[in-house]
């Protein structure tokens, strides 16, 4: 069962503004707090990159949740923590790209919003 596997817990935010600027630009984000959701996240993979002046790793970071669970494309997660509150992953990260439906759970790709 999926419930056994979410042995974290993610701290999603969610940005309260909508709307433009004067000149029709979005306004800048104002997230809030949303969810505390069991969930377990991981690494998939990593890989070098090299532009000639830095090299850096790039790693593919995904959480899966259950289903149900209301989170979307561009909320934010403040942090990850075990379930006694020890932080794992700081963030903030970013939920980017649509939340994937999964035969039994949920999953979503996350970005480091720098």
């Amino acid at each position: 069962m999926i419930g056994q596997r979410l042995t974290m817990i993610a701290h999603v935010e969610r940005n309260s503004v909508t709307g433009k600027d004067a000149w029709n630009m979005p306004l800048p984000g104002v997230f809030q707090p949303h969810a505390e959701v069991p969930c377990f996240a991981y690494s998939k993979s990593g890989r070098d990159v090299v532009d000639g002046k830095k090299n850096v790793v790039v790693q593919d970071t995904r959480m899966m949740f259950a289903l149900g669970i209301d989170i979307r494309e561009n909320d934010q997660v403040a942090k990850i923590t075990d379930r006694k509150g020890n932080i794992l992953i700081r963030g903030p990260l970013r939920i980017e790209g649509a939340v994937e439906f999964k035969h039994n759970h949920q999953e979503a790709a996350l970005v480091r919003v720098a």
